[in-house]
């Protein structure tokens, strides 16, 4: 009895220990494309933040955070233009932890960049994330996530699909 008994309590502290950790990712992503015209589209990249986090902003102090960045030197068939956009300005804040000023978004940012299909048989995006969450207690790693994006086929205003890349497949 006295063993089923510990094992049960070794248990719960393993669970408490784990849930007071907090989650092992603070952000989530998701990425979608939309085609504007035959040839245009818009990527948007969509960060989900676990409540009580931050992920930070996309410029940062060199003493700071690791700042968010979007490599997508793995897509093919397209180029992009502009720069990655945010959907909102970031909250700008002294941070004690790094003793510097620095920007963040808390509970969902959403980033969009503009591209055209360069070659439709090859068109695919594939970037990169790296991005750091933090809280007011602990950092997460530094991390980097891989997202792949199927390119839609161009619907016109009335509805039915125009002339447009194929997706990939991958």
């Amino acid at each position: 009895m006295k063993k089923v008994l510990t094992i049960f309590l070794l248990a719960i502290c393993a669970v408490i220990t784990a849930t007071a950790q907090g989650p092992v990712d603070p952000v989530s992503w998701r990425a979608t494309a939309k085609m504007t015209s035959p040839n245009r589209g818009v990527i948007t990249i969509r960060a989900t933040i676990s409540k009580g986090w931050h992920l930070y902003g996309m410029t940062m102090p060199a003493n700071g955070p690791k700042p968010t960045s979007f490599d997508f030197a793995g897509s093919t068939g397209v180029k992009f233009s502009g720069n990655v956009t945010p959907s909102k300005a970031p909250v700008k804040k002294h941070d004690e932890m790094f003793g510097t000023d620095v920007t963040y978004w808390e509970n969902s940012v959403s980033f969009t960049r503009q591209f055209t299909v360069t070659d439709s048989s090859k068109a695919g995006i594939t970037l990169q994330v790296s991005y750091m969450g933090c809280n007011d207690r602990t950092c997460s790693p530094p991390k980097t996530k891989k997202l792949t994006v199927k390119i839609p086929a161009y619907k016109k205003a009335d509805g039915t699909t125009g002339t447009s890349p194929k997706s990939p497949t991958k």
